[in-house]
């Protein structure tokens, strides 16, 4: 209890520790493991949800222009959304660490980008070789600065962030 004529109690001693200490980052292997897990999950997850999506865009395309209706497309179209989702993931993991998803969108979408720009017939030999070239690598115009725009968007926008201000409590 505190005495009748004193309005507030004492402070603590100053080598007390506090009740409510911030949380502390990881530092040293965590640290390290943490970007590891995101670049590898970045790098081998986008070429696959890339892949997936357009495999599934393009059989939905050449089942419209074959029966000019949407019967029978529902395994293409679950073919998207599964590419759409793998990519949500790769642009999900900037919470454990933006590096793996900034990597990936340059790797897997500036680079091929460039490379349109640079060596046009080069790009298009290599592209024929590719198992499923449907849109991603006939309009690389803007599909592949797209998945750039997102995967770094969300790599700077994931582990980027400010620091909360001290409430005083």
């Amino acid at each position: 209890m505190i005495e009748s004529g004193v309005p507030y109690a004492p402070p603590p001693p100053p080598n007390a520790p506090t009740p409510f200490a911030a949380p502390r980052r990881p530092v040293g292997s965590a640290m390290v493991l943490r970007h590891l897990a995101s670049v590898v999950i970045a790098l081998v997850l986008t070429p696959v949800g890339v892949l997936v999506f357009d495999y599934g865009a393009g059989k939905y395309a050449q089942e419209r222009v074959a029966r000019f209706d949407n019967s029978g497309t529902a395994g293409e179209l679950v073919l998207m959304v599964v590419g759409a989702l793998i990519l949500m993931s790769v642009a999900a993991s900037a919470r454990i660490s933006g590096l793996g998803p900034v990597l990936a969108g340059v790797l897997w979408g500036l680079v091929p980008f460039l490379w349109f720009l640079v060596d046009l017939r080069s790009f298009f030999d290599l592209s024929q070789d590719l198992p499923s070239t449907y849109y991603w690598f006939t309009v690389p115009t803007y599909l592949f600065p797209l998945v750039a725009a997102m995967l770094v968007g969300s790599g700077l926008a994931g582990r980027w962030r400010g620091r909360r201000p001290d409430d005083g409590r």
